[in-house]
């Protein structure tokens, strides 16, 4: 762990350990959490003049792209996202990625209204989210009725011991200690275990149709139109990062927050995320 090498086999160990809390939920509450750190927020990505600032990637070297001007001879400025790694470090680095940006940013936008934040694309999407949480959910209550019946039969039997101890048919010994003991243990931890499973089933508002029409009514409006530090904020609650390729560009984003954007957004009030820079232990952040 200090000299970040592996160990030799003599020197690991291994051993199975069983997940305290589901991976999904884990990432959730993780999400969350940046989210709502303001510490961890880049200003400039979000209120910037440029669009798609700390959303645009280089697909060879996942550096971000950024501003870079060229003069033709007519005199007229033309502005590009190029790769950083690429015009910091040279071409032996990275062969680097430019694109014309008025292109890319009518290329991102372009596609969300017409390929995403349409009624029907979103509905496709979201609908086969809720059929998987819905699966899950049904797998939870089954899992918690097993519980409260294991609990319920541990708790039957304590009750069966007790009325044979007070009607004076069997003597309270050793062997009969052990026994409610160990119904105890059993009630007391299937209980235990159901207040967990309940802990983890959330309530969720139900995606509906009409709400995702307005919302991508909503969000059609508000990419498309208004100042630039306003429309990239509307992109960042819409999608992680967008990968520039050789004639390609990716858009790639989350189905969980995407349905999340669509119950805030039946309100009206869609919410924006922060950016959440990535860091890499023990090692320089700026590799």
């Amino acid at each position: 762990s200090k000299t970040r090498r592996e160990k030799a086999d003599a020197e690991q160990i291994f051993a199975d350990a069983p997940a305290i809390i589901a991976p999904d939920v884990f990432e959730g509450v993780q999400q969350l959490l940046k989210g709502r750190n303001p510490r961890i927020a880049a200003p400039r990505s979000v209120t910037g003049p440029i669009l798609l600032t700390g959303l645009a990637f280089c697909s060879l070297c996942q550096g971000a792209m950024s501003l870079r001007t060229g003069t033709s001879r007519s005199g007229k400025v033309h502005r590009y996202y190029a790769c950083s790694t690429c015009a910091r470090k040279g071409k032996k680095a990275c062969p680097g990625r430019t694109v014309q940006m008025d292109r890319l940013d009518n290329l991102v936008t372009h596609h969300l209204m017409e390929k995403l934040l349409t009624g029907d694309r979103l509905w496709e999407l979201l609908s086969t989210l809720a059929t998987r949480r819905a699966e899950r959910a049904a797998s939870v209550d089954a899992r918690s009725a097993a519980l409260e019946r294991d609990a319920t039969n541990a708790e039957d039997k304590l009750k069966r011991l007790y009325k044979l101890i007070e009607d004076g048919v069997a003597e309270m010994d050793d062997l009969l200690k052990e026994r409610i003991t160990t119904l105890k243990g059993d009630r007391d931890r299937s209980r235990e275990a159901l207040a967990r499973a309940r802990g983890n089933v959330k309530a969720k508002s139900e995606v509906t149709e009409a709400a995702v029409a307005k919302f991508g009514e909503l969000m059609r409006q508000r990419i498309q139109a208004g100042e630039t530090p306003a429309r990239k904020a509307w992109l960042h609650s819409l999608i992680d990062r967008i990968e520039v390729d050789e004639g390609v560009v990716r858009l790639i984003g989350r189905k969980d927050l995407l349905e999340q954007c669509v119950i805030d957004g039946a309100t009206g009030n869609p919410g924006v995320r922060t950016f959440v820079p990535e860091w890499r232990t023990r090692q320089d952040s700026n590799l």
